[in-house]
């Protein structure tokens, strides 16, 4: 529960004083760790720490499908009028609340409106613009802390992920100090970036960088990471913001902020955007996208 330690405590001491609301809205950046504190709570407070803990129900959308359905929703019923296994109460985890649809928004708030004693929701949020507000609403709002590098650190060093310290410093920065995302991805992200801006340098896309986005394991998250991380620093750069160079980037920043004004650079990183947009929302060629984004960087 690294970061998490205030909010244990203030949730901690209003179930002992029996003031816990029935139904917490945990919201925050993704990848910090909120499903996990959650499930981690959970357990606490029911005494079990096992991960089949049968006083604790986990909703989560199936890998193969892009929402939450009604059925999922509708489960929560049978487990509600179960008789607790071992501890007085149960709880009731939803992660995560911007992946359900209206129908079962809707199934939702029934359950929400109708509250069963010794009975806690805990529904996990990434974006609470997605939520519906009539679930906010009912809800007590709790907002997850922003993980300081120390905490992003400390959690990648807990899955025994030993990165060299560059690696580190870099990934702290395109992750946010998410470490779910460094936990996925991170020594992928790092190899990519090296390989792209190495590419930028040669103007011609290393053939180890084209094998890996046209491998259908690839995950277009790391593209879609990279793209934002470049842009972004691109811009400080020409603005004169005082960053930490990684890999090539110095070299890279120094050629293309003397190249293009601000205002092209501007352009280039909203033409970027929209093509990284359409890409997903379209399910467009993922490696043409990468070669479109190439180019606009370098023969634009």
């Amino acid at each position: 529960m690294i970061g998490f330690e205030f909010i244990k405590s203030e949730i901690i001491k209003s179930y002992q004083a029996n003031k816990l609301h029935h139904a917490i809205l945990l919201h925050g950046k993704k990848g910090i760790g909120k499903s996990n504190f959650a499930k981690k709570i959970a357990q606490e407070l029911t005494n079990n720490y096992k991960n089949n803990n049968p006083d604790v129900f986990v909703i989560e959308k199936d890998a193969e499908k892009k929402e939450i359905g009604i059925d999922k929703i509708r489960s929560i019923k049978d487990f509600v009028n179960q008789t607790s296994a071992v501890s007085l109460n149960k709880f009731i985890i939803i992660d995560s609340a911007c992946e359900l649809n209206k129908s079962s928004s809707n199934a939702l708030l029934k359950v929400l409106e109708e509250p069963r004693p010794n009975n806690f929701l805990i529904l996990v949020a990434h974006n609470i613009n997605r939520v519906l507000p009539t679930l906010i609403s009912r809800c007590h709002l709790i907002t997850a802390p922003q993980l300081t590098r120390a905490d992003f650190n400390q959690v990648l060093a807990q899955n025994n992920l030993n990165f060299s310290a560059q690696d580190l410093n870099f990934l702290s920065e395109i992750c946010d100090n998410a470490p779910a995302d460094a936990i996925t991805f991170g020594n992928n992200l790092a190899r990519f970036y090296e390989l792209f801006l190495r590419s930028v340098v040669n103007k011609k896309i290393s053939p180890e960088l084209l094998k890996q986005i046209a491998d259908k394991n690839f995950s277009f998250v790391i593209f879609e990471k990279l793209v934002e991380f470049f842009c972004n620093r691109l811009s400080k750069t020409k603005n004169n913001i005082a960053i930490d160079f990684y890999f090539e980037e110095e070299k890279v920043f120094l050629n293309l902020t003397r190249k293009f004004s601000a205002e092209e650079i501007f352009t280039i990183c909203d033409e970027s955007y929209a093509m990284l947009r359409k890409t997903t929302n379209f399910n467009l060629d993922k490696k043409l996208c990468f070669i479109n984004f190439f180019n606009l960087i370098c023969y634009r």
